[in-house]
């Protein structure tokens, strides 16, 4: 009993307890959240990465979207690159809201300095507009273990 339980723990990666490497005093707080909202049915599949590079999952009503529960945690030079990559895609996007039955979208939230950016698409559609966050939503998407 006591092998087996040490087997089933010992093939896990410790849940990271610092920042990434990159991350700035101003950044500590910073999260990325990225999903697909459907309107028509009140529900979210959102996915939240924080500074440690914890990725946590949540799937269920808009009205009481949380956080979710840990997923995994994400190699702390993957998270840096990751977190680079979302802040050019928002500064060459700059704004983007386009709304459908089902909308994707990407955030970007650092309480801390007070920055929230959020693009919102309609996925049904392949706008110019939406191209850079559709080929960076699609690479937050590989993080996600498909079940």
């Amino acid at each position: 009993m006591i092998i087996a339980a040490f087997a089933a723990t010992s093939c896990t990666t410790p849940r990271p307890d610092k920042v990434a490497p990159c991350v700035t005093d101003r950044q500590v707080d910073l999260v990325i959240r990225w999903g697909t909202e459907h309107d028509s049915l009140g529900t979210v599949e959102q996915f939240t990465m924080n500074t440690k590079g914890e990725l946590f999952t949540y799937r269920g009503s808009i009205a009481e979207r949380a956080d979710g529960g840990y997923s995994l945690a994400v190699e702390q030079s993957k998270y840096c690159d990751l977190a680079k990559d979302v802040m050019s895609c928002f500064l060459k996007t700059q704004a983007l809201n386009v709304r459908g039955t089902r909308a994707r979208y990407i955030e970007y939230r650092n309480v801390r300095s007070d920055v929230y950016l959020r693009a919102v698409w309609n996925p049904d559609l392949e706008t110019f507009q939406s191209r850079d966050m559709r080929e960076l939503y699609d690479q937050l998407m590989k993080l996600i273990p498909r079940d």
